[in-house]
């Protein structure tokens, strides 16, 4: 009696582990399609801890990695790196639970060793069919791998694709403003640039800006990885591309003399309220917690469009030497200015606080190149400033020869 009770007893403990074997299977399997799902598919920053920490890791391993850098060319080359890593990161991330949450599976539906049930559930996650196996509970658990493995490997590279096709259009669009915001770019570069042009700001092409910064706003916001990924062109950066082209409407709509031009107001709105959801979307890709902000846009508008005359300055992230001497390097190419400094720089200051916070926060995180106006970065990273091609000559004569 004692022996069979024995038995008895030694039957109930291997089916209790196979039973919380599936359970743990079970679990494992929700969390990665859950992670899985809220990186790939759900329209919105992801707030999946498997997700945040995959995140998190990787910026912190590419940061350290970064500190290396004796300068900004080295500095972009590590960085290039950081965006395509943590892709390749999330799949091998996903595919490992997966084969983890189907080892346990197998272990608990068909009561073989964990190797072998490790073999089964890769053979079965890549539908290569290598090992045999045998009972309902154990083919259930083989369909169901072969059908999550290709299910996963097919939306990743849906994802591959959809992250691409938002990358080359932002590219694109910032390689034709290229020739008018300078590499990198700057808001007095462009005014000089469109002055030397004899080209005014038309309002097809603000159109043509705001639909950019839309999709932009709406590509990056809905896969804040894109954040990361930096331009092919070492001097170009997104959010500093972004920055001196609010910068440069600000200027347009404050400080050149003659009446002012409204067709930009758009533009800043629309460009403001695109750097505060970025900003949004990057803390909740390491942070969680934070996925959803407030259009701003019409809020922006109204304020732009009431009194530009308050009293009120507020801090625009720039001294007024700073500016002062982008006044100068605008007027000296012809550029006409308002008479009233003081004037134009209360209304720029204005202006350009609806848009600053958010975009010195993007240009320090991700470590963009250190362009005029552009805020402060890191100390392991504050490679000197580097002006686009026309500002060079006035402002860094020995880098331009």
């Amino acid at each position: 009696m004692d022996v069979l009770a024995a038995a008895n007893l030694h039957e109930w403990i291997h089916i209790a582990i196979r039973t919380a074997a599936v359970l743990v299977g079970l679990v494992l399997l929700w969390a990665a399609i859950m992670a899985a799902a809220g990186v790939m598919l759900v329209p919105r920053p992801s707030n999946q801890k498997l997700a945040i920490w995959v995140s998190r890791v990787c910026h912190l391993v590419f940061k350290a990695i970064a500190m290396r850098a004796r300068n900004y060319q080295q500095l972009d080359r590590f960085l290039a790196v950081q965006g395509p890593t943590t892709v390749l990161l999330y799949l091998a991330l996903f595919l490992a639970i997966f084969v983890a949450a189907f080892s346990f599976m197998f272990y608990g539906a068909t009561g073989c060793s964990p190797v072998a049930a490790f073999y089964r559930a890769g053979s079965g996650m890549s539908t290569l069919g290598m090992v045999d196996i045998s009972g309902a509970p154990g083919y259930i658990a083989m369909f169901v791998a072969a059908f999550t493995g290709t299910t996963v490997v097919s939306v990743f590279i849906g994802f591959l694709l959809t992250l691409y096709s938002a990358y080359t259009d932002r590219e694109t669009h910032m390689s034709k403003l290229a020739m008018t915001c300078g590499e990198p770019a700057w808001g007095p570069e462009m005014i000089v640039r469109l002055h030397m042009l004899k080209v005014d700001w038309p309002e097809d092409a603000i159109d043509q800006t705001v639909d950019w910064l839309c999709a932009m706003r709406v590509s990056q916001y809905l896969y804040p990885l894109l954040n990361h990924f930096r331009a092919p062109v070492r001097d170009r950066h997104w959010a500093v591309t972004v920055l001196g082209l609010l910068d440069a409407a600000a200027i347009r709509l404050t400080c050149l003399a003659g009446q002012r031009d409204l067709n930009v107001v758009r533009l800043l709105a629309q460009g403001s309220d695109t750097l505060h959801a970025l900003k949004l979307s990057e803390i909740a890709r390491t942070a969680g917690g934070v996925s959803e902000g407030a259009m701003l846009t019409w809020v922006i508008e109204e304020k732009l469009l009431g009194d530009m005359d308050d009293a009120a300055v507020p801090d625009p992230g720039i001294t007024r030497d700073d500016w002062e001497k982008a006044m100068d390097f605008m007027a000296s190419h012809g550029v006409e200015l308002r008479s009233d400094r003081d004037a134009a720089w209360r209304a720029f200051c204005r202006v350009r606080c609806y848009y600053v916070e958010p975009a010195y926060f993007l240009t320090s995180h991700l470590s963009a190149i250190n362009s005029p106006w552009s805020g402060p970065r890191h100390p392991a990273y504050d490679f000197p400033l580097v002006y686009p091609r026309i500002a060079r000559k006035t402002f860094a004569p020995a880098a331009a020869s």
